[in-house]
């Protein structure tokens, strides 16, 4: 037996947005848009290779779709998890080239967000807003050393623009940097605390240096300061939240190994939904120990997490598979358990399906699809998970 990363079940709310900040971003989208359209011709002509036509057309598009959500007022889901162990460790793995990529973006649709009259712990004067705008083209254009210099210029006239300060620290951590950035970073929230992008950055400093306590500390900052819907999206997009919380789970669970003991996610700050994918991504390690841990901290916090329960029952099958027979009964009860806390749990009820099947009761297994089928918007790793393993066609 085997498994998949469960469905994003978690969206940010949506954020209200002024009438400038929604031409620029309508701007912005239409020209993502357009550059659809051109790949299709660059590939044809063969100006550019079939890897890169496919990485910039999953940018591409997934850019779009960040802004039209935005614009919609709709809430911005979490990208999905990758449907296969592999694809969930390589996910794992390349989280700081992910949150590298999240630069570019992030600088020039962060950077010049504040108007031209708009205050940042001091006046902005024209000049300076003009020269903000210019220092993102440079960057956009990849002249870095031209940004920086232009985000100094702009401090040369403004000493307290934290947008200055916290840009130019961005691209000076970028460009390998760390002490000139982290004072930039230190200048921006002793001028103004509650400036969400330098949170952002701060966060993203100390997750790549593996201080999640700081990591965690700088983003419910960001939560609290009021961001911007694009600062929003982009965390979400880039799953900045959920690999702190991941990852300090992780961290936790492991300063105490070979024991039971469950982590007291209120007191160590881990949110429920990362508790459950540090859960899950045990499973896909294949550490079952620290997954039942994960999942029973969950538990320990809302015993009737449907969620929490499957993914604890599927974990019994899966050691029951690998030789532990006896314990094929406590994962049916565990999944027993989780769909009768919400009968519409689709993992749990896929789990079960699997679990039937290779028990020998192929009507039962059949009865489990049926009710998956009625879920309203089935995860698709979900139905990844059956059709790579051939599910359906076995119980016909």
């Amino acid at each position: 037996m085997t498994t998949t990363a469960p469905h994003s079940r978690t969206a940010t709310g949506s954020a209200t947005i002024d009438e400038s900040e929604r031409e620029r971003l309508q701007v912005e989208r239409d020209h993502l848009l357009a550059s659809l359209d051109d790949l299709d011709s660059e590939l044809a002509a063969g100006d550019i290779d079939e890897l890169d036509y496919v990485t910039l057309k999953n940018d591409y598009t997934a850019r779009a779709a960040i802004l039209t959500r935005v614009l919609d007022g709709a809430p911005v889901k979490r990208v999905k998890r990758a449907s296969s162990p592999l694809g969930r460790k390589v996910m794992w793995s390349l989280g700081v080239v992910l949150l590298a990529g999240f630069a570019a973006f992030a600088m020039v649709e962060f950077s010049g967000a504040r108007g031209a009259n708009d205050t940042a712990s001091g006046e902005i004067r024209l000049s300076s807003a003009s020269l903000l705008n210019d220092a993102a083209n440079e960057f956009r254009l990849g002249n870095v050393d031209r940004a920086i210099e232009l985000y100094g210029d702009v401090l040369e006239e403004s000493p307290t623009n934290v947008e200055a300060f916290t840009y130019r620290g961005w691209l000076q951590y970028q460009s390998g940097n760390v002490e000139a950035a982290m004072a930039d970073f230190d200048e921006a929230v002793a001028f103004e605390p509650d400036y969400g992008d330098v949170r952002v950055f701060r966060a993203i400093v100390a997750l790549d240096a593996e201080d999640y306590v700081t990591a965690s500390a700088e983003l419910a900052a960001f939560d609290e300061s009021n961001p911007t819907a694009i600062a929003q999206s982009l965390v979400a997009e880039r799953q900045v939240r959920e690999r702190i919380g991941i990852a300090r789970m992780s961290e936790l669970l492991s300063a105490t190994p070979g024991t039971l003991d469950l982590v007291d996610l209120a007191a160590e700050g881990v949110g429920v939904a990362e508790a459950q994918l540090a859960g899950e991504l045990f499973v896909q390690l294949e550490d079952p120990t620290q997954a039942l841990r994960s999942f029973d901290s969950v538990l320990e916090v809302e015993p009737d997490n449907a969620d929490a329960l499957a993914w604890h029952g599927w974990t019994l099958a899966l050691l029951a598979e690998s030789g532990e027979e006896d314990l094929f009964d406590d994962a049916e009860d565990w999944l027993d358990r989780a769909i009768d806390a919400d009968p519409q749990t689709a993992d749990a009820r896929v789990f079960r399906a699997f679990l039937f099947n290779r028990l020998g009761r192929p009507d039962e297994a059949r009865a489990e699809l049926e009710q998956f089928d009625l879920i309203p918007d089935p995860p698709a790793d979900m139905v990844s998970l059956m059709n790579q393993f051939g599910l359906r066609e076995a119980l016909r």
